[in-house]
């Protein structure tokens, strides 16, 4: 594998998206989101393949990788929503600026780092299925039901990984994420 892979200098967000308590399907997605590979509405565009660029969120803007993640309404209320889950109150900027904020916030291993690290791709992860199933399927999920989606997700990684600790800023977090503190 060495000996044919092309080998490149790490980049500055790969903790964020490879990190040991990753889920496999939201990192691979967030990893597609930091390379811009998906394959947004505006680029179907450029290419020719579709005729409109329009946001499936109904928005009435056109779909771009800094659109969709966090700039159109329905994205950034359930990144809103996931940010609120984590304790933390701040305004909601555009796609680089957050990924900035997230490698400032949400380094290392421990836990309060560990939950924003995997409610950010969990919320990355989630948006995008939600924008396919618009897409491909033609079926349309609530908000709602995608903010329970990702805290599920987030949950489950998270008592699965027993890194629980009894601490008052623990507790919080478990409780907002709905995860039981045995």
């Amino acid at each position: 594998w060495q000996s044919i892979r092309a080998r490149s200098a790490e980049v500055g967000w790969h903790s964020l998206v490879w990190h040991p308590a990753r889920i496999p399907k939201h990192a691979f997605c967030l990893w597609l989101a930091m390379r811009r590979a998906h394959r947004t509405r505006d680029k179907l565009l450029d290419w020719g393949v579709i005729n409109s660029a329009s946001c499936v969120f109904n928005c009435g803007e056109a779909e771009s990788l800094e659109h969709l993640f966090f700039h159109c309404p329905f994205s950034q209320n359930i990144w809103g929503a996931a940010l609120s889950m984590c304790n933390i109150l701040k305004p909601i900027s555009q796609w680089s600026d957050e990924v900035q904020w997230m490698l400032d916030h949400a380094r290392g291993q421990k836990f309060p780092s560990l939950v924003r690290k995997l409610a950010f791709v969990a919320s990355v992860y989630h948006i995008w299925l939600e924008r396919n199933r618009r897409c491909f399927k033609n079926e349309f999920m609530p908000a709602k039901e995608i903010i329970n989606r990702v805290k599920h997700d987030v949950a489950l990684k998270l008592w699965l990984g027993r890194k629980l600790q009894r601490c008052e800023w623990h507790h919080s977090l478990c409780e907002n994420w709905g995860i039981p503190l045995g």
